[in-house]
């Protein structure tokens, strides 16, 4: 995959864990935007030998949304911002 190709599809992977984020901020969560992360992780991203880490990124927030507790939206916040700040880091390497 050509790295501007790449760059779009992390953007588009970054806009929706930002609006996941958003959401667990109010104690809700969305489970649309988790199956849109998967299918963008799906349709290209989990593939790329340069996003191998962000699979066990997405793993752990999928993870932590199995069991909708308040005590562990923490853990799924936190995941969330280890995702985004890999996914933007990653994103600048390719710029």
């Amino acid at each position: 995959m050509e790295d501007a190709d790449l760059v779009r599809r992390l953007r588009r992977l970054r806009r929706t864990v930002d609006l996941l984020q958003t959401d667990l901020r109010y104690g809700q969560v969305n489970d649309k935007l988790l199956a849109e992360i998967e299918s963008h992780m799906e349709q290209g991203i989990a593939t790329e030998p340069r996003c191998a880490s962000l699979t066990t990124l997405v793993d752990a927030v999928r993870e932590s949304t199995l069991t909708p507790r308040p005590e562990l939206l923490a853990d799924t916040i936190r995941a969330g911002e280890r995702l985004r700040d890999a996914i933007e880091a990653l994103s600048v390497r390719l710029s």
